[in-house]
């Protein structure tokens, strides 16, 4: 009787072990994978839904989701979540900012996700330094604003310009800003201007100014973060820019304190005829001038190449993520070609893949043809500090359109603050 009892015993304890370890099991595989997924651009939800979607389809317990972070806060919100260990495992950030945090940890390396990329070619190369650091990446270029130059076509043909053949070189823009420069009622005051300069922001001359300064030979920042900015190249680009408003008298004065938003009116009531803009003015003006003939082209060069500033967004995963495996699976699949083409190119915003521009949405669009070849011209400075730059950069290049300042003395002051600020 002992015998059976004791059996009977152990049959029981044999079973109340194997489901409690199924229940284990079904209360682990029940439970899924949150991966939190940060980024200021809203376009990146339609990411996470597709990314939910497979994991669903495919009966995985892991999903993503989203939350927006206003771009003002996109840095003070994410220190204090590194600080309170609650840092998302994806984040989206604006492109300058990686540097710096890549250089204190923030992000985890994942040149394993790179490298497996079979487009990895096809990302814009003058970003990827942005994301890297002794030969390791933290994070690649995923939503992109690149600085290029819009024209009215009308106007040109006006001018006896070919509107199919912009300016490339500063010696060409300056004979094309001599043509579109008018005085259309001849009562001796222009009506028509050529061009209007950056104006009243200092983002707004490391996106716009930058490449002239490029496509000259300068650099703000040599390859290992020095600045280089006090140089002939700097000295020789701005006083371009000032010579195009006191010398050839093409440039609307005034646009010296415009905002973005002025030049944008400006061009949009025919008041100048090449406007510095990007990819993400063109669907505005399909809606704001629905009968202008624009085009685009690349920013003209001197003795350098051509060049765009890359602005926008890189990817990365924080070194905060516990699902690190799984986040590196979000980040490939967000860059498979129909996440890409069908969450983005739709509005017209750019992918970061160049053999995906021949898509049946930018085909549309004849004026998106041109920014393939911008993507591949296009690159951004790296800096640690890259926020304590905007302001000098605003005061000594206005204070030397203006005319307060003398051009050598601007570059020249201009960079000895900047390097007191990032020392």
């Amino acid at each position: 009787m002992k015998k059976t009892f004791c059996l009977i015993i152990i049959v029981l304890m044999t079973f109340t072990n194997v489901f409690a370890q199924g229940g284990m099991e079904a209360t682990k595989e029940s439970k899924p994978v949150m991966l939190t997924v940060w980024d200021s651009n809203a376009g990146i939800e339609g990411v996470v839904n597709k990314f939910n979607e497979k994991m669903e389809s495919e009966g995985r317990n892991v999903r993503a989701k989203f939350e927006l972070i206003p771009y003002d806060q996109q840095v003070p919100k994410f220190i204090a979540s590194l600080n309170a260990k609650t840092a998302p495992d994806i984040y989206s950030l604006d492109v300058v900012q990686y540097p710096y945090f890549i250089s204190i940890g923030a992000f985890t390396d994942i040149t394993d996700v790179y490298e497996s990329m079979p487009y990895k070619n096809s990302l814009p190369k003058g970003m990827l330094p942005v994301g890297s650091k002794d030969g390791r990446v933290y994070a690649l270029p995923y939503e992109l604003d690149l600085s290029s130059i819009i024209y009215n076509k009308d106007m040109f043909r006006d001018a006896g310009l070919d509107p199919e053949n912009p300016p490339q070189t500063w010696d060409e823009f300056t004979i094309a800003c001599r043509a579109l420069t008018k005085d259309l009622d001849g009562d001796g005051v222009t009506d028509q201007w050529a061009f209007a300069e950056v104006g009243n922001s200092g983002g707004g001359y490391m996106f716009w100014f930058m490449p002239w300064i490029w496509g000259n030979n300068g650099r703000m920042f040599d390859d290992s973060g020095n600045l280089v900015l006090n140089s002939p190249e700097v000295k020789e680009t701005l006083q371009y820019w000032y010579d195009l408003i006191y010398k050839e008298k093409v440039v609307i004065k005034t646009s010296i304190n415009w905002g973005s938003g002025d030049r944008y009116n400006a061009f949009v009531a025919r008041k100048i005829a090449m406007y510095l803009g990007g990819n993400f003015n063109i669907s505005s003006l399909q809606t704001d001038a629905p009968d202008m003939d624009f085009g685009v082209c690349l920013i003209p060069r001197n003795r350098g190449q051509n060049a765009s500033f890359a602005g926008g967004n890189m990817i990365g995963i924080t070194s905060q993520s516990k699902n690190v495996p799984e986040a590196k699976e979000f980040l490939k699949f967000a860059f498979s070609e129909d996440v890409l083409v069908e969450t983005y190119a739709p509005n017209l915003a750019l992918v970061p893949r160049a053999d995906l521009y021949d898509n049946k949405y930018y085909k549309a669009i004849p004026q998106m043809s041109i920014f393939a070849d911008i993507l591949a011209a296009s690159r951004t400075p790296v800096s640690l500090k890259y926020n304590l730059i905007y302001e000098p950069v605003l005061y000594y290049f206005q204070g030397a359109l203006l005319d307060k300042i003398p051009v050598n003395k601007a570059v020249e002051e201009c960079a000895t603050e900047i390097n007191r600020l990032i020392k």
